[in-house]
């Protein structure tokens, strides 16, 4: 009897221990993970914010996980919103989440140009544990969003919650309820497109944007997207460019060069604050390396050329100091290992010009301290001198123009290169080779937003000059010809303020010298925001050049909003 006792109380022991082992080894339940969807920012000259709820909706049943994951209200989440004005990016993200309790923001952006879209988002954990997840994708058409969405949320479930979810397929084109196939099996022509309709049915049915333009016949125009001032012609069309993610920074220069002798083109890429090289692999912009960094002054520009012979090109980066109140600019240079500053303290601006009757040559106008104009000073042909880097011959007077807003090239065909620039109120000038003005656009164009503080004025208050945009020089159809390359904009106050800009449209135009004065022959599109610089050049190395365009569609000059820019890239198809 005692050894019956002892085993039933060994074995009530020894159940009890396998019971806590048990229930130790289940998890305690965990409440599910919270998602907030913040709407997507459209940008679209057509008005498509109706796509803001859809995108909300498709992400949110594709999201959501019974007991897992559990998608913030709508209604929650735009009152979040209201409540967090001026702030944008992921900041913004950061906040809202905060405010609904998430664990995770899920925010992006998506930006119609023609019949392209480009989807830009992110995935952000409030707690800063996990790093952010990024999405980029481009389509051709609104119907193909639908994949690039399941594919986004694909890529949520997998990396952030551990779910396997099957890809869903997109839906094909519905006809029209009570309708029957047309003869040959053709589906019936689809309805007009009803704004009521929901946006992911919107989305399937193909609902494009505008009309683009008409253009010519491809002889006039070098990418069938381009628009001819020549002669009408067949529909556009707009497929043929390239778009980047968007960087959220405002970049203010371009250029393109081999500037490490790899053989490969490279991208110079300048915001106010950084300067970047990129290359372009498998239909993206990879950075390759940052060379160059600022806290205190800004950048406004970059030129590249080989100017001082030794077969590598250098980097003029035209910079200004503290608070904008002075130049001072840099050289850099590839040495073999890294990006080395060759010059620095410069009081110059810098511009690289290609002419067909000197070559490659390197200009210069200097910014004086105290002086009352960014246009004060001549403009000169600059040489290397050991070191050093020194004017010589002077091409223009000063007071007419400032270096930023000029090119020099021979576009009069008489085999001597002549000064085209910009006046202080953005009107293109062309200038003879005594400094005669010789031609003046009877339009504005250009437009900038990057200024020189000059001397406080007798009521103290701020004294900005904006500088003029970039105008270059090309030889797209290889005739011994140049054109001349401007950006024209679309500016909230029509240029009637001296001290305001705004813009809100942009194109880039191809101009050419006809015996009279510079006549526009090609225009691009319409696109939204700004043009900060622009430059042809073989972006994907495949022996073709291509029109590289920066845009800025976000300034970011309220405090804790980020800037935000992107490239865009035409091919220039002339053989």
């Amino acid at each position: 009897m005692k050894i019956q006792s002892h085993n039933l109380r060994r074995f009530i022991l020894l159940l009890i221990a396998t019971l806590l082992l048990l229930f130790a080894a289940v998890p305690a339940h965990t409440a599910p993970a919270r998602v907030a969807i913040l709407p997507f920012t459209i940008n679209a000259e057509k008005d498509m914010t109706f796509l803001q709820d859809g995108i909300m909706d498709m992400l949110g049943s594709r999201l959501a996980w019974q007991d897992r994951v559990d998608v913030v209200n709508k209604r929650e989440t735009k009152a979040a919103l209201d409540a967090v004005e001026g702030f944008d990016g992921e900041s913004r993200a950061l906040l809202v989440g905060a405010k609904v309790q998430a664990d995770y923001v899920l925010f992006g952006s998506l930006t119609v140009f023609g019949e392209s879209v480009s989807i830009d988002a992110k995935m952000v954990d409030v707690s800063g544990k996990q790093a952010p997840l990024p999405f980029f994708a481009q389509t051709r058409g609104m119907g193909e969003v639908i994949p690039q969405i399941n594919q986004f949320a694909t890529n949520i479930n997998a990396t952030v919650f551990g779910r396997d979810v099957a890809q869903r397929p997109a839906a094909a084109p519905a006809t029209q309820a009570g309708s029957a196939p047309a003869a040959g099996g053709q589906p019936s022509p689809q309805p007009a497109d009803d704004a009521r309709m929901h946006p992911e049915k919107l989305l399937q049915s193909g609902v494009q944007g505008e009309s683009p333009a008409p253009v010519a016949g491809q002889s006039d125009a070098p990418n069938p997207a381009f628009v001819s001032t020549i002669a009408a012609g067949t529909a556009a069309d707009t497929r043929n460019y390239w778009k980047s993610r968007n960087f959220k920074t405002l970049i203010t220069g371009l250029g393109i060069a081999d500037v490490d002798n790899d053989g490969q083109q490279e991208v110079v890429l300048v915001s106010e604050k950084l300067v970047s090289i990129y290359r372009m692999e498998n239909q993206q912009l990879v950075k390759s390396s940052e060379i160059a960094e600022t806290r205190t002054s800004t950048y406004l520009s970059v030129d590249v050329g080989d100017i001082n012979g030794n077969g590598t090109p250098e980097i003029y980066v035209t910079s200004l100091g503290p608070n904008r109140t002075t130049v001072d600019s840099f050289v850099m240079e590839y040495t073999g290992r890294e990006f080395k500053v060759i010059s620095s303290g410069s009081n110059w601006y810098y511009r690289v010009a290609r002419t067909n009757d000197k070559g490659t040559l390197l200009l210069g106008q200097r910014q004086l301290m105290g002086d009352d104009s960014v246009f004060n000073g001549p403009i000169h042909e600059m040489n290397w001198q050991g070191d050093r880097i020194v004017p010589g011959t002077q091409l223009l007077t000063g007071g007419k123009t400032n270096l930023m807003g000029l090119t020099y090239a021979d576009i009069t065909n008489t085999g001597q290169s002549v000064i085209i620039a910009y006046s202080d109120w953005d009107r293109i000038r062309v200038y003879g080779n005594g400094g005669e003005m010789i031609w003046e656009d009877g339009d504005r164009s250009g437009g900038n937003t990057a200024y020189f503080t000059l001397a406080k004025t007798d009521r103290g208050y701020q004294n900005q000059q904006f500088f003029p945009l970039r105008i270059r020089a090309t030889d797209i159809d290889r005739n011994g010809k140049p054109e001349i390359m401007v950006a024209r904009h679309d500016e909230l106050a029509r240029n009637m303020l001296k001290d305001f800009r705004s813009f809100s449209k942009a194109r880039v135009e191809s101009m050419q010298w006809d015996g009279l004065g510079l006549a526009t022959q090609w225009k691009t599109q319409n696109f939204g925001g700004r043009v900060s610089d622009f430059v042809v050049g073989d972006l994907d190395n495949d022996g073709q050049d291509e029109l590289i365009i920066a845009v800025v569609s976000k300034e970011g000059a309220i405090a804790f909003m980020d800037a935000v820019s992107s490239i865009i890239a035409f091919d220039l198809n002339h053989k």
